[in-house]
């Protein structure tokens, strides 16, 4: 991941190549600056519906076309919705690299957006939706993220609200992309065996009809904390507790995925050794950071019985208590070998290496060389883990849970640290 620039062309769009010799494929991504967060309350879930359009047709080519002359020369193409970006990534054959930039650029630029496309197109997203509530491990995090922010871009829904979903147009879809689709908050990261200069002529070639006009700033979220509870008829409760945490842009931020590391990542992870292991209380715990450019979380998830919920929150705020108060020189051993085990796997993927590459340049507008997150991450001691720990936990938390929790009641006061 060295000498890997940032080529900002003619219209101010970022492209970026990771050239690597004798491999036989490369990974294109097109990373788009919105999401769900760049939403408005009426068109709350766009940003999802419209990744689906992308391959939905365009002036040149059919929804049917789309997918057999992709599959045609073996490649693999898809997309993703997230709070703050959009995603476009295929992987081909390296002699098919200019095709994949070319389609690339066809499907984020001409999509016709036809009514009958829209209208299956609509009844898909509305079985996920239907799926996502179906699903207690996927739905209890929109209920938490919407207590943690209420009322606010960041606390809604991804997918979107069903009235919405139902009510979204062609023009609806063109406004946005005329709207958030520029230049200037777009990245093309290709990574693999091709050449810089083969990539930045094609990009140049093909990205040529997009808008240059100022995108505004998403407001600045407030956090709120407090508890949702959710009746269902479940065989168990499934929760998420959370706290405020650290924007991705916090100087503390590598502390804070420390912390996450020590608490709740992986089989030897104090909750999971805890409360799974010791205690029997849940099949699945974790913890996990939601970190945005503003904004974070600190969260636990966690699956238990009804009837050992109570006992589930009291061992996990020992946990709590204890992580602020003492980290053990093998646990920031075990951590800082996990970072760079991770770094190293991730580096034998030519699409991980271009999801790090596109996320370091909408996020931080360079990318980051591995030896430059090594020092920043093992430059954290216990003690800096400790303070952020106490400072994190001290706050509000916000608790939701979903299942047989009627008669739950939870102090919000009596849990903070």
């Amino acid at each position: 991941m060295q000498n890997i620039s940032i080529i900002t062309n003619s219209n101010k769009l970022r492209v970026a190549v990771d050239e690597i010799p004798n491999l036989q494929t490369v990974a294109i991504g097109v990373f788009v600056k919105t999401g769900s967060r760049n939403e408005g309350l009426a068109i709350n879930g766009i940003s999802h519906f419209l990744e689906h359009m992308a391959f939905k047709g365009t002036k040149t080519r059919t929804a049917k076309q789309i997918a057999e002359e992709f599959e045609s020369i073996g490649g693999y193409i898809n997309a993703y919705t997230s709070r703050e970006k959009t995603v476009y990534y295929v992987k081909v054959l390296k002699q098919h690299t200019e095709f994949a930039i070319q389609f690339l650029a066809d499907i984020l630029q001409n999509s016709t957006f036809d009514s009958q496309e829209v209208e299956k197109e609509r009844g898909v997203i509305l079985q996920e939706v239907a799926m996502t509530y179906d699903t207690p491990d996927d739905i209890i995090f929109d209920y938490f993220q919407e207590q943690a922010f209420p009322k606010q871009p960041l606390g809604r829904s991804i997918l979107g609200k069903v009235k919405n979903i139902k009510t979204f147009n062609q023009q609806h879809f063109q406004n946005y992309i005329n709207s958030q689709y520029n230049y200037q908050n777009m990245a093309i990261v290709a990574s693999g065996s091709i050449k810089t200069t083969e990539v930045v002529n094609w990009v140049d070639k093909y990205f040529n009809q997009l808008n240059s006009n100022i995108i505004e700033k998403p407001k600045k979220p407030k956090y709120a904390g407090g508890v949702v509870k959710k009746v269902k008829k479940l065989e168990q409760v499934h929760l998420v507790l959370g706290f405020e945490g650290l924007s991705q842009n916090d100087p503390k931020f590598y502390t804070q995925q420390i912390l996450a590391m020590i608490l709740g990542s992986g089989m030897s992870s104090r909750l999971f050794y805890e409360i799974r292991e010791n205690l029997g209380l849940a099949y699945s715990v974790y913890a996990f950071n939601s970190c945005y450019s503003d904004a974070g979380i600190f969260g636990i998830y966690g699956g238990t019985s009804a009837e050992k919920l109570d006992l589930f929150l009291q061992a996990t705020k020992q946990e709590l208590q204890k992580i602020c108060q003492n980290i053990t020189d093998a646990e920031m051993q075990k951590v800082q070998t996990q970072f760079l085990a991770g770094l190293a796997m991730a580096k034998e993927s030519t699409n991980a290496r271009m999801q790090r590459i596109g996320n370091d340049i909408l996020d931080y507008n360079k990318i980051y060389t591995d030896q430059e997150l090594i020092e920043e991450f093992n430059s954290n001691t216990k003690l800096d883990v400790n303070n952020l720990a106490s400072q994190i936990f001290a706050g509000s938390p916000t608790l939701a849970v979903l299942g047989e929790v009627k008669n739950f009641n939870f102090d919000s006061d009596n849990f903070k640290l």
